[in-house]
């Protein structure tokens, strides 16, 4: 849609960049992934393409859980 960016970050944890990827959520199931979708954001408004004001999160499954903890983590976004 005109006027819209989408991030979808591949996470820290997520499947097909090898074990030692994968292995990196082990004990930090939220906060390391968290932190990489954080790190996308920063990088996204830092270049300019995203509105620092106008930022949404959301996500669904496990989705929904990192979502949940962003949202108790930043009070960047304007909705969830």
């Amino acid at each position: 849609t005109e006027g819209w960016l989408v991030l979808e970050p591949n996470y820290r944890g997520s499947a097909g960049y090898g074990d030692a990827f994968l292995s990196e959520l082990i004990g930090h199931p939220l906060s390391r992934p968290g932190r990489d979708i954080l790190a996308g954001v920063d990088t996204l408004i830092a270049d300019g393409i995203a509105d620092p004001n106008r930022l949404t999160v959301g996500g669904f499954s496990y989705g929904g859980f990192l979502t949940n903890w962003l949202i108790t983590q930043t009070t960047r976004f304007n909705a969830a």
